[in-house]
């Protein structure tokens, strides 16, 4: 996403699209706690107001934060859902989560492989070459598409250029902002390019292996991964207010996402601004709860994932810029002894981060409706609020 601000003489096509709108105006504040809030009886909780009353001042439109310790769960929220109708951003307000996305596709990938008397799809799949799943005229054109695995892809590890980053897809996405991008199509961006590196060397985060990650298991299930998504994991851990964009309607109380676009100080609404959501590696729209109840489930009480899956998919990998890899997870924040697992969201209009310290035994959930992927005026004073924010939980 660094590199938009090339295509800005292409914008004022995208405002004469025919296309409806994915995301509509937000009109509606987010649901109420489903648990007892005692955040005003927690013992950092003017710490934690003290916070996001900064970082709105210094610009973000709105922000969502949940840290569970031992002292409890303290949940909050400042700012806007949307500015332009005065819509308030509340704890219980659904953002786009981003890239946490992939943590739940992992998910999903191993609840697959426990299921495997149906799904036929047991945890030697993660071995197993892409080139057995998906046809030769894939991945004859896909750098090392004919030697990497589906855990080379869960792990980042394949060595494939990450389509994100391609100049080619973002004019696309500018000249046709709301259109709803296939996995074929957005492979197309990245054929034949060169490998970063011979599979399996090393890892770089590339958003292009997960959606070779869905392709996947809609071949071998024979069912799209959107519906595999609801039926093994939203379901079962009855995430109500989580959605996956363009597969499911968003509500009306999704917050607007935001974006310094002109690179002129002043923020914009880009959330119709879609970069090929709903392909395994973005998409995901939730809120502080449901994404709390996600990683309760899942990391803190163990009790989503069978204790082998938890394993496999906690056996850290290749170690790119601060972060190991697993399975669709992250191991970042690493401060001695001290790390998060979880993983991050960034997108072009809203960030999101969902981690929990195991050494700590500390949780934090937040979603900030404004972009930190691409360079802008507010990229250094997120960094600045994440840095603060964990050193804040962790004391």
């Amino acid at each position: 996403m660094k590199k938009i601000v090339l295509y800005l003489f292409v914008l004022p096509l995208f405002p004469c699209s025919c296309k409806k709108a994915q995301i509509s105006i937000t009109t509606q504040v987010g649901i109420s706690s489903p648990w007892s809030d005692s955040s005003s009886r927690h013992p950092k909780n003017t710490a934690f107001l003290n916070l996001l009353e900064k970082y709105k001042k210094k610009g973000f439109p709105g922000i969502s934060l949940l840290v569970r310790d031992a002292s409890g769960t303290w949940m909050g929220a400042a700012g806007k859902a949307d500015l332009s109708n005065d819509i308030d951003f509340n704890p219980g307000t659904v953002s786009k989560a981003a890239s946490i996305t992939k943590f739940f596709i992992g998910t999903l990938v191993f609840r697959l492989m426990e299921d495997s008397a149906n799904t036929g799809m047991g945890y030697a799949a993660l071995h197993r070459k892409v080139k057995d799943w998906l046809p030769a005229r894939i991945t004859d054109k896909l750098a090392n598409g004919n030697q990497i695995t589906l855990g080379h892809c869960l792990k980042h590890e394949t060595g494939i250029a990450d389509l994100i980053n391609e100049d080619a897809f973002y004019l696309a996405v500018l000249n046709n902002p709301t259109k709803k991008w296939g996995p074929a199509e957005l492979l197309e961006y990245i054929y034949d390019k060169p490998a970063e590196f011979s599979a399996g060397d090393t890892a770089v985060y590339s958003n292009t292996n997960t959606v070779l990650v869905t392709m996947i298991l809609e071949a071998q299930t024979g069912k799209k991964h959107s519906q595999l998504l609801h039926q093994y994991v939203l379901e079962p851990l009855g995430l109500k207010n989580t959605f996956y964009q363009p597969h499911d309607l968003l509500p009306r109380t999704t917050a607007q996402g935001y974006y310094d676009l002109y690179n002129n100080g002043s923020i914009v609404n880009v959330s119709n601004l879609v970069t090929g959501s709903g392909n395994g590696y973005g998409g995901l729209y939730s809120n502080i709860y449901d994404l709390y109840t996600f990683i309760d489930a899942v990391l803190i009480r163990e009790t989503f994932l069978k204790p082998a899956s938890l394993t496999l998919m906690k056996s850290w990998g290749k170690k790119d810029d601060s972060n190991y890899y697993g399975y669709g997870i992250q191991q970042s924040y690493i401060r001695g002894t001290d790390f998060g697992i979880g993983h991050k969201g960034r997108d072009l209009g809203y960030s999101a981060n969902l981690f929990f310290f195991p050494t700590r035994g500390v949780t934090h959930i937040f979603f900030v409706n404004y972009g930190t992927d691409a360079d802008s005026g507010l990229k250094d004073i997120f960094f600045e609020f994440v840095d603060e924010m964990v050193a804040l939980s962790l004391q």
